[in-house]
């Protein structure tokens, strides 16, 4: 079977949609991991990097939808074709993953994304100094991700990917309209006080990077996420070994079964 040349990270651009993608997928023989892409595309290629020997290559699929598609339609490849899949665990951080989704060749992060396992890994927070005006702008934005969360989980069309800056920014009055109630609605504080207790774990990974790199500006050695991401990935903590080590465990009980 003819090996693509685009399948590597370097190659050229990755086809956008699932389609497209299940069609690049059966022209290839490599053992492939498919993930989101985007920034986590810097972590994963850590596991590429580890597992050379496998001959692994990691495979951008636009997003999580995507991961999640084409791992319901994996039974429409070449059998011939390993594939393991990675992507973050989202909501389902609080809801629990779906049965349909419980596999051991579809791995998920421990935390919401795996901007929160890096944040761990890396103890990222040590990076600040004064710690005061992180704790209050995370408040703030606590305040807010609970109350949208919630609503989120009823009904997945309101957002909760604000910037951070959006919120923390504006106006009394606006801050003020985004906590109002509607009519019968309740606070969620139980929520509330869960995020406060685990949010390294449960906010939103791109909120968390960016009101970290928000208060680590001015710093004399700056700070960026994607500097960050690489640096904790090429020295990985618990949450991340254990992300890699099950990709590997993957692609090893593949070749097993052939």
């Amino acid at each position: 079977m003819k090996e693509t040349t685009d399948m590597r990270i370097a190659g050229s651009p990755y086809p956008a949609s699932s389609d497209e993608i299940m069609a690049t997928l059966r022209h290839s023989s490599l053992p492939t991991l498919i993930v989101e892409g985007g920034d986590d595309v810097i972590v994963y290629r850590e596991i590429e990097n580890r597992l050379s020997h496998m001959g692994i290559s990691v495979f951008p699929a636009h997003g999580r939808p995507n991961v999640l598609e084409l791992f319901r339609r994996r039974n429409e490849l070449p059998t011939v074709l390993k594939l393991a899949f990675v992507a973050d665990r989202d909501t389902w951080v609080h809801t629990g993953i779906p049965p349909e989704y419980s596999h051991r060749c579809l791995i998920f992060t421990h935390g919401y994304s795996i901007e929160n396992d890096v944040y761990v890994d890396g103890r990222l927070w040590k990076l600040l100094g004064k710690k005061e005006r992180f704790c209050h702008e995370l408040a703030a934005i606590l305040d807010w991700y609970a109350l949208a969360l919630s609503r989120h989980l009823s009904d997945q069309t309101v957002s909760i990917s604000e910037h951070v800056n959006t919120i923390l920014d504006c106006g009394h009055e606006k801050k003020k309209d985004r906590l109002r109630l509607t009519a019968g609605e309740a606070f969620p504080h139980a929520l509330r006080t869960l995020l406060g207790k685990k949010y390294i774990f449960l906010l939103r990974g791109k909120t968390l990077m960016v009101l970290l790199i928000r208060n680590l500006k001015g710093q004399k050695i700056p700070h960026n996420d994607k500097a960050l991401l690489h640096s904790v990935s090429i020295r990985p903590g618990k949450f991340l070994k254990r992300l890699f080590s099950h990709v590997e465990d993957c692609f090893e009980a593949i070749g097993l079964e052939e």
